[in-house]
């Protein structure tokens, strides 16, 4: 991850010295690896609050300003309507009890997620069968492109809060939807996949006073590789697919979204930048049977039917 650090109070300055952390990801999981139960069609179901999922996503991220432990995305895939054709995409935060997003020494931590989901279609792992693909932010966007989109993040929240000191300093809320919009539509010059330059999409979610919000429940299932972890609802999005084409509606399902968390101090002392870039991974026990059977691979734990759309999606951010 970037982080930077200073003791000047000066935003500027403090942002304008950067260094570069690698940032440990492990491998996306699914629910083979958090044993989520079976329905009664023997499909994988793991309900999270009011998200029932037949297939999930984690990867963890380590973040020195929030905890001494890892953090974990988990993205949550459930579909709906009478044809399926509504895909809903929910995105929770794994975190455990010694997070800190009330405060550090002398000074408060403050976060924000950023939910890259216009370009999430789009974006794909190196293999063969994108319900099972593994990778990373590099090999989705290429290491250059993140590289220039983690330093752009630390820029752009530099003048962001330097112009909150004669505004609007309080608002945590707001200052993560000027982050995300400044990023929107001005991706780095070496982040081709963006459509002439420009994300799309980008949901903004402050992470702020999380801790002080009840946990949900996790109903049958454990939805995070922590141990005693608590899990929050952070973003949900729906997408409704008019029409069917196999190709499409897999992208609907198993796109790549890029999450960008920031934390920072609020004197802008120490600010950390983590990008990770999640999917959902298909049961190897369905994988299997694909292959042995020699079908195509509908995906989406055996579903024989999958009703998909030609053209555009249509978003709802919830």
């Amino acid at each position: 991850m970037f982080r930077t650090s200073s003791s000047s109070i000066g935003i500027s300055l403090a942002l304008a010295i950067v260094s570069l952390f690698e940032s440990s990801h492990a491998d996306i999981v699914g629910c083979d690896a958090v044993n989520c139960p079976l329905d009664k069609y023997n499909q994988t179901q793991c309900v999270i609050g009011n998200t029932t999922a037949h297939e999930i996503g984690i990867s963890s991220f380590n973040s020195e300003l929030l905890s001494p432990q890892p953090l974990t995305w988990t993205l949550a895939i459930q579909t709906a309507g009478n044809q399926g054709n509504t895909i809903e995409r929910g995105f929770f935060l794994g975190s455990p009890p010694s997070t800190n997003l009330q405060g550090k020494n002398s000074s408060r931590i403050l976060a924000c997620s950023l939910f890259f989901e216009g370009i999430a279609s789009r974006l794909r792992f190196p293999g063969t069968d994108p319900e099972y693909d593994q990778g990373n932010c590099d090999d989705a966007l290429t290491a250059v492109c993140v590289s220039d989109l983690r330093k752009q993040s630390q820029d752009e929240l530099a003048k962001i809060m330097s112009n909150e000191a004669r505004d609007d300093f309080s608002n945590i809320t707001l200052r993560c939807d000027r982050l995300g919009n400044a990023l929107r539509d001005h991706a780095p010059a070496s982040c081709a996949i963006a459509t002439n330059g420009a994300w799309g999409d980008v949901l903004a979610r402050s992470l702020t006073n999380l801790t002080t919000a009840p946990p949900i429940s996790q109903g049958n299932c454990h939805p995070t590789t922590g141990a005693n972890y608590d899990i929050a609802s952070i973003a949900a999005i729906r997408i409704e697919v008019p029409s069917r084409s196999t190709t499409e509606l897999r992208s609907a399902l198993f796109g790549v979204t890029p999450i960008m968390t920031i934390a920072y101090s609020d004197d802008g002392a120490n600010v950390e930048v983590d990008l990770t870039c999640l999917k959902t991974i298909g049961p190897k026990a369905i994988q299997a049977t694909e292959k042995k059977s020699g079908a195509p691979a509908l995906g989406f734990s055996g579903i024989a039917v999958l009703f998909l759309a030609m053209g555009h999606f249509s978003y709802v951010y919830l």
